[in-house]
């Protein structure tokens, strides 16, 4: 028998073929799908759409001249999709378990309109009693038919005219309180999430017009999710597109949409920060050992303070958006970019009965709330005090259903813990506020990014937190790759567009996102230096060195006296093994700029490569001049002088090393020099205390050592004495 996740297949797999314009390969799925149903309208809508594709082919093919074969096609592709979409419902709705087709069944008989007329009903009364009871707002019947109405808009994507009807006019009536219209747009917003709707999208894009920022910031978010995942289709949909283009024509509404889809594509570091909280920031004390790579340890002569990365000359394409311009490193800058950095703390209290029913998990944030009030009726001043709720409320640092999660944990807190969670939370909450006043005078749109932000953020916890989970369509399981889809290209791909997009990837290390987008930005505006730069760096870090190199050359042409270009070119050599290449502009990197540590080291690093050591040696004992406490340099000059016969030197610089950390290749090295000093039981000594690093093995040492068999012999060590060291060493070690 089937069942839903085969169809859930079936129908993406449909959809799929239809976006890649195979109409055989759809109707032929679609067929299993109509059969399966056993339904006689959906098998005769299947055989009408298919005898009609088969004229559109005969005509094509008899080369008859129809000047409405477009647009018949493209309806024939629409007609095509509205059957695969009904057809999977239809089998859903029979084979589909969890809430969602649950609740179709239940309310199978129900209509909006009935439910809206019973809830301004209702609503009335309530408002009435108000007036004499505030408690009155808890009323349980006003409570039921905003989860009914929720529910039927979330289950029933279509309905009738009257039913649409009734549901604009909601959205219109003064009386209904903002936090149940943002509400019923969360359920509009989470209905699409599984199944398209021209009359939702159609009100989405009315209600981004709503006087009320809760209301019209979640609908532009709702919106750019829709559009996002219901792409493919749109190019059908000329009039819906239309509207589209016209909305991103009014004031401000190109710059809100643009930082939603920042704002959306941002949902992708959610999970690595929450792991970087975890393993790095939250534990009190965290020690970081590094792994030494290789014995000279080179990459880390360049580590502190000497290495060079990002173009230092790039300009800070963010400094004028404080939403977007800080780096994932401290909690504190994370929280003003509006990053997701408490998913990992309260993904643990959404164990509360409040957050059974779906609509809650979705719902803004409000101080008279009943389960807010529920949670509080108990406690004392501190958290029944009006400003620390309505500051609750207009923070930005936390999403709604976090809120909640807070306040419904507040009673189960320890007395101490309570108050003192209390007295440090009034104070926080004071700074941040004065933190958002700033920044609401810094930008026109702020409270309506924090809005949708925060509306992802309540979204993206249901989709991945709530336990049942698997029920819903993951938005966040895609790649958020706006700049690729047909509407963005249509209507947002000017260039300051793609440009923030593409630098906000470069920012935030996804290079292949950022270098999809700066090409296309260089295709149209090929001599932008800073783009450029930015193709060879992003090339680079995804170990393309040669289209890196190409490009690092074209900005050389551009900048020829940038030292950074340079060494970035020298680098780009030296991975591709031509080091003759990489010197040569090493050498233009440190003629710019003679006394630059990690022009010096870069060249020593190469020096040693093509094995002249004598010369490297004399850049090292450069780095080392320039900054005496540099102590990564050691090690180059003892292998160096090792090498070169150099003994003593090599000794002195080994046991300096030593001093610093106990290093094993360090420990060999020394027994090497040691053992051509002829001091055999020093050096017998040395090897030992390699083999027993708590890194280091008896089998390590040996592979090691036998790279280092060349070396040995040419400083003068007997290739028969060899095995006989070894061997000592293998009985040594067995004391």
């Amino acid at each position: 028998m089937i069942n839903a996740q085969e169809i859930k297949h079936q129908h993406r797999q449909i959809c799929q073929a239809l976006a890649d314009k195979r109409i055989k390969d759809s109707l032929d799925h679609i067929l299993n799908l109509v059969k399966t149903s056993h339904d006689g309208d959906l098998i005769d809508a299947q055989y009408n759409l298919e005898f009609t594709y088969k004229n559109i082919l005969k005509y094509t093919v008899e080369g008859i001249s129809d000047p409405e074969r477009q647009t018949v096609y493209n309806h024939l592709i629409k007609d095509v999709y509205s059957l695969a979409d009904k057809t999977a419902d239809t089998l859903l709705s029979k084979y589909g378990s969890g809430e969602l087709f649950d609740l179709r069944r239940d309310l199978k008989d129900n209509t909006l309109s009935q439910g809206i007329d019973d809830y301004i009903s209702t609503l009335a009364g309530v408002e009435l009693k108000k007036m004499v009871d505030p408690a009155a707002e808890n009323d349980e019947e006003l409570q039921n038919l905003r989860l009914v109405i929720f529910q039927l808009i979330w289950i029933k994507p279509s309905h009738v005219a009257t039913d649409m009807d009734q549901l604009k006019s909601l959205f219109k009536n003064q009386q209904v309180p903002w936090y149940d219209k943002a509400t019923f747009v969360s359920a509009l917003t989470l209905s699409l999430t599984h199944c398209f709707s021209t009359e939702y999208i159609q009100l989405l894009m009315d209600l981004v017009k709503h006087p009320h920022d809760q209301v019209n910031a979640r609908a532009a978010t709702g919106l750019l999710l829709a559009l996002f995942k219901y792409d493919a289709r749109l190019s059908l949909y000329p009039d819906l597109f239309t509207r589209f283009f016209l909305l991103l024509e009014e004031k401000g509404m190109q710059t809100l949409i643009q930082s939603i889809t920042i704002q959306l594509i941002r949902t992708r570091e959610t999970e690595r920060i929450s792991q970087k909280l975890n393993d790095e920031i939250l534990p009190e004390v965290v020690k970081m050992h590094p792994k030494l790579k290789d014995k000279l340890d080179l990459e880390n002569l360049l580590g502190e303070g000497m290495h060079e990365d990002k173009n230092p000359e790039w300009e800070d394409f963010f400094k004028d958006s404080p939403t977007l311009m800080s780096k994932l490193e401290e909690l504190t800058q994370w929280q003003l970019e509006g990053a997701d950095v408490f998913l990992s703390t309260f993904k643990m209290l959404k164990h509360f009965s409040f957050f059974n029913q779906i609509p809650n998990w979705l719902i803004p944030f409000y101080p008279s709330h009943p389960a807010v009030n529920k949670a509080l009726e108990h406690e004392d001043d501190v958290f029944k005090n009006t400003s620390l709720l309505e500051s609750l409320s207009e923070s930005r640092f936390l999403c709604n259903s976090d809120k909640f999660s807070l306040i419904l944990s507040v009673p189960h807190m320890p007395a101490m813990q309570k108050d003192l969670m209390g007295q440090m939370f009034s104070a926080e909450l004071q700074q941040m506020a004065d933190i958002e006043k700033d920044e609401k005078a810094l930008q026109a749109h702020q409270q309506k990014l924090v809005i949708s932000n925060q509306f992802i953020q309540d979204l993206y916890r249901l989709l991945r937190v709530h336990p049942y989970k698997h029920q819903f369509e993951d938005f966040f399981n895609q790649r958020m790759d706006f700049h690729n889809k047909w509407f963005f290209k249509q209507s947002l791909a000017d260039h300051s567009s793609l440009r923030e997009i593409g630098e906000y990837y470069f920012k935030k290390n996804y290079f292949e996102d950022a270098l999809e987008i700066f090409h296309l930005i260089h295709s149209k505006q090929p001599g932008s230096k800073e783009i450029i730069q930015k193709i060879a760096y992003a090339h680079q870090h995804l170990e393309n060195y040669e289209s890196a190199l190409n490009f690092y050359l074209q900005a050389d042409l551009i900048d020829a006296q940038s030292t950074w270009i340079k060494k970035k070119i020298a680098l780009c050599y030296h991975h591709l093994k031509n080091m003759d290449k990489a010197l040569q502009f090493y050498k233009e990197a440190e003629s710019l700029a003679p006394d630059n540590l990690h022009t010096q080291a870069s060249i020593g690093h190469c020096l040693l490569e093509v094995k002249d050591f004598e010369q490297a040696l004399k850049y090292y004992f450069k780095v080392e001049y320039l900054d005496p406490a540099h102590k990564k340099a050691w090690r180059p000059i003892a292998w160096c002088s090792f090498i070169l016969g150099k003994f003593d030197q090599a000794e002195k610089y080994y046991h300096k090393l030593l001093v610093a950390e106990k290093n094993k290749h360090d420990l060999m090295n020394l027994g090497h020099v040691l053992w051509c000093k002829k001091d055999r039981k020093e050096a017998l000594s040395y090897y030992q205390k390699s083999i027993r690093q708590p890194d280091h093995s008896i089998e390590e040492f040996m592979e090691t050592f036998n790279e280092d068999i060349t070396y040995l012999k040419a400083q003068g060590i007997d290739s028969a004495d060899i095995p006989i060291m070894l061997d000592q060493v293998r009985y040594a070690l067995e004391k």
